[in-house]
């Protein structure tokens, strides 16, 4: 059995589109955690697709883990493209997390890409674990963006027959 780390785990992304890099970053939530608390940004007209197919999208991943009554889904409507990793809009986004959950987070789940700011987001939250993982496959939305027919094994089938079909 894997260790428990806690009740509550956040993961924030844009997942445009969720691929199997995600995936595995929630079974990892979920197998350490009671809940994995999905803070999903949208952007209308970057998106690929709109919300409810999106929100879908999250909802057939939860059915296929057996754990779609574990995953809460959040809307962040956001006009900001990409990565922000501006350290005063990270440390305002956590505390607003526990706020919007309505409980405390024992975690949050980041790419390897947020290490280098690993050291100031535990200093300023000492009772959160932040948990780097590595997608050592080289999972990447813009590689699929820019490529769906040579990733499509990146996808989930649902996601990329969505994808193919609005092309």
């Amino acid at each position: 059995m894997e260790e428990r780390l806690g009740r509550n785990v956040v993961y924030v992304g844009s997942f445009n589109p969720v691929h199997i890099g995600h995936i595995i970053m929630m079974k990892y939530g979920l197998a350490h955690f009671d809940y994995l608390n999905m803070f999903v940004r949208y952007n209308d007209g970057v998106d690929l697709t709109d919300w409810e197919t999106k929100q879908g999208f999250f909802e057939k991943i939860g059915d296929d883990l057996g754990a779609r009554d574990r995953i809460r889904i959040y809307k962040e409507v956001s006009e900001e493209k990409g990565k922000s990793y501006g350290l005063e809009l990270f440390f305002d986004f956590i505390r607003k997390t526990e706020k919007v959950i309505g409980e405390e987070v024992d975690g949050f789940l980041f790419g390897a890409d947020y290490e280098k700011i690993l050291p100031e987001l535990e200093k300023e939250f000492p009772n959160i674990k932040f948990i780097i993982l590595s997608r050592d496959e080289g999972y990447s939305s813009s590689a699929i963006r820019e490529d769906l027919e040579g990733h499509k094994d990146w996808l989930p089938p649902y996601v990329y027959e969505t994808l193919k079909n609005r092309e």
